[in-house]
């Protein structure tokens, strides 16, 4: 069900990742990563199939916005930027098992996911870490909590729901990516410090 936050005088539609706080965003990822963690790797290899599919219909609108709305760089590079890290960042493919057998025995490697991340986005590149953070941290078992930076807010919102969007259409749990619509200083604060916050990415 749809809701909505007030930002700044804006009504931000809240729904597909957006929740009008932190504690409720930190409360969705943490939900959404009890279903995630016991879907399995061939769950997270079609998700990320999905989400590098919805960046490569998006990724070139979502280039241009940010560029609009921070006033930063130039939409071409942001474009190319965005086409790299959907297609070159590591997946699920590079987390298969690694077993190792000899004299004294066998032993069997298999990376465990933290649990929810926090991730904090500059607004230089909003777009593209956002795609980047994603797919490795999904791809690792994680859910993410992301506080993007104020001046990148509306492209990073539509970010997050196309994600979500993808997430939930290859049959990931919804809120799997988490954030406000209205970043601050003070709600990077609540992300870094929040207690179901197992680790950070700035």
């Amino acid at each position: 069900m749809l809701a909505a936050a007030a930002v700044e005088g804006d009504v931000v539609e809240t729904g597909d990742g957006i929740f009008p706080t932190v504690d409720a965003a930190v409360a969705a990822a943490s939900r959404a990563y009890t279903y995630y963690h016991d879907m399995g790797l061939d769950v997270r290899h079609r998700i990320v199939d999905a989400i590098r599919a919805s960046m490569r219909e998006h990724g070139e609108r979502l280039a241009y916005e940010a560029r609009e709305e921070t006033g930063l760089g130039r939409a071409a590079d942001k474009v190319i930027k965005n086409r790299i890290v959907t297609l070159g960042t590591p997946g699920p493919e590079d987390l298969d098992p690694h077993a190792v057998t000899g004299d004294d025995g066998m032993m069997v490697t298999e990376w465990a996911p933290y649990g929810v991340i926090g991730s904090i986005s500059p607004t230089t590149n909003p777009t593209s870490t956002i795609i980047n953070n994603s797919i490795a941290m999904i791809s690792a078992g994680n859910a993410v909590v992301f506080n993007v930076h104020p001046s990148a807010k509306a492209v990073s919102v539509e970010n997050i729901k196309l994600l979500n969007r993808a997430i939930v259409s290859a049959g990931g749990p919804p809120d799997l990516i988490t954030a406000i619509p209205g970043p601050t200083l003070e709600s990077a604060r609540e992300v870094m410090y929040h207690p179901d916050v197992r680790v950070l990415l700035v």
